[in-house]
């Protein structure tokens, strides 16, 4: 599916770009690993010390570990990449991947409070693409697909000092209904949860 740019308030608008949405393969798993770890770290390796960094990015986000949770049947990972007529991209060109988004079913919290819920466990753009509408068109992409599996709701953690990050999905419709806690490496952090009905 291709959807239009719908540029995100919170961010300087990027240059125009539309954007091409479709389910992640097992080959994809090196570009969406990298994507995953190299943004991750941008914003956040300041809070945690080089061995939970470490830790992080060669178990959880490895290419591997990625691989696997792609083939995973309780899992749906969403992939974006420039439509090639917005990107230049030259015909028979793989676009490069720009954003992901990872769906994990049957997971919950004891705060949630709507029926049928799906985790939203990962939404990562590439900076470069920050503001351009990638990461709106993933969410309505992530939900579209839930719907499409008869689920009621979506609910996702973020980082309690992520503020930028907590802004984008109450303006995409997310509130906040608790807390949880989290590890990367021994770093133990508390995420806000937050969930819509889809």
């Amino acid at each position: 599916m291709t959807v239009p740019a719908n540029p995100d308030p919170l961010q300087p608008k990027a240059a125009s770009t539309s954007y091409t949405l479709r389910r992640a393969t097992p080959a994809d798993a090196a570009q969406v690993s990298h994507l995953i770890g190299s943004t991750w770290a941008k914003f956040f390796a300041y809070s945690v010390t080089p061995q939970d960094l470490e830790d992080y990015l060669s178990g959880p986000v490895s290419v591997a570990q990625i691989s696997s949770d792609i083939e995973n049947p309780a899992m749906r990972f969403l992939v974006s990449t420039p439509t090639s007529r917005s990107a230049g991209v030259e015909s028979g060109e793989t676009p490069e991947i720009v954003g992901v988004a990872q769906l994990v079913l049957g997971t919950t919290e004891p705060c949630l409070t709507l029926p049928r819920p799906v985790e939203l466990r990962r939404l990562y753009v590439s900076p470069e693409h920050h503001g351009g509408g990638a990461a709106s068109s993933l969410v309505r992409g992530v939900e579209d697909l839930a719907r499409g599996e008869g689920l009621g709701s979506m609910w996702l953690g973020v980082w309690e000092d992520n503020p930028r990050g907590k802004r984008f999905y109450e303006k995409m419709g997310f509130g906040v209904v608790g807390e949880h806690t989290f590890l990367v490496g021994q770093s133990v952090r508390r995420d806000w949860v937050m969930e819509k009905a889809l």
